[in-house]
């Protein structure tokens, strides 16, 4: 069964072992169907079975098997989150994971043409506005904000994103 990166443990909440999820689609659906989290830190991978999970301001909440107070919570923190793919997958159209879009070519241009192929989506940057992808364009990463006006449509399933960047960017 393959494992995928769903996002990172970004805190604690209260003193009964809580953690906080920054999870890269956003998807609450996705959440819900979660059973069991795989945090990595340090090389070292752990299995947390999911107690129960709660949204806290839309952040997702959950009660790991095994970490009973804010101690133990606090040492989670920045751990990569991974879970079974099948279990993780988003289900609400225009969201995706990091995984789905990293790697794939960025062209700019007419869904018409085909678009002309410029770099290729090296990472995302989550930011609370909106994510930031990270186009490599020759040797050079060029950051662009992943909104509707620059990037009108995504296509992971065809191995590309269409982007139309403001004028100057490529420069």
């Amino acid at each position: 069964m393959k494992k995928i990166k769903i996002g990172r443990i970004s805190g604690a909440q209260g003193l009964h072992g809580e953690v906080k999820l920054f999870h890269d689609s956003g998807d609450e659906d996705a959440i819900k169907r979660l059973s069991t989290l795989f945090l990595s830190s340090g090389g070292e991978e752990t299995a947390f079975r999911i107690e129960w999970y709660r949204m806290h301001k839309r952040t997702p909440v959950f009660k790991l098997e095994g970490v009973d107070d804010r101690n133990a919570a606090e040492a989670l923190i920045d751990s990569a989150v991974y879970t079974l793919e099948e279990e993780s997958r988003p289900v609400m159209e225009g969201a995706w994971l990091e995984s789905d879009l990293v790697g794939l070519e960025a062209r700019i241009g007419s869904e018409d043409d085909g678009g002309l192929a410029v770099g290729r989506i090296k990472g995302i940057i989550n930011n609370p506005a909106h994510d930031i992808l990270e186009i490599e364009i020759d040797g050079v990463v060029r950051l662009l904000p992943f909104i509707d006006v620059f990037i009108p449509d995504a296509r992971p399933e065809d191995g590309y994103i269409q982007i139309f960047p403001p004028a100057g960017w490529l420069d």
